[in-house]
């Protein structure tokens, strides 16, 4: 299906009642179809796009490159501050702890204090026979026998520990926002590669579409004349096919003529990037069969500069029509050739990227839009 036609359907499914969703709502349905429109345009089948379709695709995926980038500076900035509210609870859970180191030692001091000097012998063998400075009996203990400052320091030592857990808690939940944001922000950095390897492969195609469109544009323009001349000095008034006709294959126009091969068109007929594109461009696959589109007389099959290989068959009346980029040539120059007879075969000689038919329609040796005969 066309990269068109898919956005299209895909801007219909946005589409909802007023009032029926929440903004929240609304923002996820616009940013679900703006990263679906991106990876429609990131899978486009280069060699069958047309012209409008590439210029949109790439005009898409810049468009996400640039929210992706965006996206991707905002995940850095909150890993930025994550990490340094990671290392700030990790600054305060180290000064708690050396806190506590200090106190540890007060205590102690005061134990030795109380041994060189002791208030109560007997209860200062309790207090230093017991392991565990926590001991409810060593609390008791310490309690009876040091000083009203000393109990300053054990209720200080307590409140630092209980800070050192709620510390311990708040850095473990900071490295771990930190961890997520990082995981985000490598998450993003990998959609903004692949876009940006998108973007890249659909912008170089579009440029060297451009370039062989008006390399071929100006060769075709720099012997314009000479291809003029060529048709009408071989033109005959009314051609009548010798024999009457043939089989056609395919539906014929108003104007008597065929689709010369099967394909979508990729570059229509008109100006553009700065040179007028004398026929359209039919997508048809490298080898697919091209096909007279009318009875006529081949005026000329050989090698020309910009279309490569090309058959010129004439229609009579002043009518022509321009096979180009063939692969091969089947109808050589001279012959007859009826309605759907096989010419040649799909190619990329000449200037072209891809393989693709350029046919053109002529009247009186100059281009018209192929659109207004073909059925």
């Amino acid at each position: 299906m066309a990269l068109g036609v898919l956005l299209a359907q895909l801007a219909a499914t946005v589409r909802s009642p007023a009032g029926a969703e929440s903004l929240s709502s609304l923002r996820a349905r616009r940013e679900a179809a703006r990263s679906r429109h991106a990876q429609l345009a990131s899978q486009i089948d280069v060699m069958r796009a047309s012209d409008a379709q590439l210029m949109s695709a790439v005009q898409s995926l810049t468009k996400e490159v640039d929210v992706q980038a965006a996206s991707v500076d905002a995940a850095r900035l909150a890993l930025r501050a994550a990490m340094v509210a990671a290392d700030a609870a990790g600054a305060r859970l180290s000064a708690t702890r050396g806190r506590i180191a200090v106190l540890r030692g007060a205590v102690i001091q005061r134990a030795v204090s109380e041994y060189v000097e002791p208030a109560s012998a007997s209860a200062f063998s309790e207090l230093v026979s017991s392991r565990n400075l926590d001991d409810a009996t060593r609390r008791r203990q310490l309690m009876s026998e040091v000083d009203g400052r000393s109990l300053d320091v054990l209720d200080e030592l307590r409140a630092a520990r209980d800070d050192l857990v709620v510390e311990q808690a708040e850095l473990n939940k900071a490295q771990a926002l930190a961890s997520d944001r990082r995981r985000a922000a490598e998450a993003h950095l990998a959609d903004l590669g692949g876009a940006l390897a998108a973007k890249d492969r659909l912008a170089s195609a579009l440029h060297d579409r451009i370039t062989a469109f008006q390399a071929e544009a100006d060769a075709v323009a720099a012997q314009d004349a000479n291809l003029s001349s060529l048709i009408r000095a071989r033109q005959v008034p009314v051609y009548v096919f010798p024999g009457g006709g043939g089989s056609v294959a395919g539906k014929v126009s108003g104007a008597g003529l065929m689709w010369p091969a099967s394909g979508p068109i990729t570059s229509p007929f008109g100006y553009r990037w700065g040179r007028l594109h004398s026929g359209i461009d039919i997508g048809a696959p490298y080898g697919a069969p091209i096909r007279a589109a009318k009875a006529g007389h081949v005026i000329f099959s050989g090698q020309m500069r910009g279309y490569g290989n090309v058959v010129v068959v004439d229609h009579g009346g002043g009518f022509s029509t321009l096979y180009a980029h063939e692969s091969s040539l089947v109808a050589g120059d001279g012959a007859d050739v009826a309605q759907g007879q096989l010419i040649g075969y799909c190619g990329a000689t000449g200037d072209a990227t891809g393989p693709h038919l350029h046919f053109e329609t002529r009247v009186n040796a100059t281009p018209e839009d192929p659109m207004r005969y073909l059925p």
